[in-house]
């Protein structure tokens, strides 16, 4: 019995993070670990632009939460120069209401999109199907799934820590996987993450 799986790829593959994190966040002076107990990092970027963004916020030592949001332009030849750019955030809601609402939707939890690509799947029926093999035709079972591969996008990397528990994972194109894969849970807990972020601080609105 052999698995068919029919491909459906509307856009070009390109590599969602071509950049670097590391250098990044040498370009925005900061620190590649997680600098203080309650603190979530997302950085958005894909496609073929040199456009990267990071959406952070953390608690400081005196309980003060801070929400920031940093624009990347990396370096397109030897002519540029890498440009970045700063802002403070504020929350419609306090922002510790925002961080247990991301608590809420499982930040700490969720695995990277790559973990749970089979279920990225329709199942299909178990049909028998005619091909040819050595100048014969043959019949064989084969299962006739159907599988949706977005190559090109937006791609977020999320780092989260809360006081001694801490999580990291990659999810590309989540809105676009969410239109045809509705109920898988951890596709809901994502899009939950990025629309929390987008309706309190007024950022990455689609």
């Amino acid at each position: 019995m052999k698995n068919t799986i029919f491909l459906l790829i509307p856009l070009l593959s390109i590599n969602l993070f071509a950049q670097n994190l590391s250098e990044i966040n040498s370009d925005l002076y900061l620190a590649d670990s997680l600098t203080y107990q309650n603190e979530v990092r997302i950085y958005q970027g894909g496609g073929i632009s040199n456009y990267s963004s990071l959406f952070r916020m953390y608690q400081n030592e005196s309980d003060h939460w801070t929400a920031e949001f940093y624009e990347h332009y990396a370096k397109v030849d030897e002519t540029d120069e890498v440009r970045t750019k700063k802002q403070k955030l504020k929350s419609i809601n306090d922002m510790e209401f925002v961080f247990q609402s991301l608590n809420r939707s499982h930040i700490l939890d969720l695995p990277s999109l790559n973990e749970i690509r089979w279920k990225l799947v329709t199942r299909g029926n178990v049909e028998k199907i005619k091909s040819m093999f050595r100048c014969k035709e043959i019949e064989e079972y084969q299962l006739t799934n159907k599988r949706v591969a977005i190559m090109d996008g937006e791609g977020y990397k999320v780092q989260v820590k809360n006081s001694n528990k801490a999580n990291e994972f990659e999810f590309a194109n989540p809105d676009g996987y969410f239109k045809y894969y509705p109920d898988i849970d951890e596709l809901i807990y994502m899009c939950e993450i990025l629309n929390t972020i987008r309706t309190e601080f007024g950022i990455w609105k689609k």
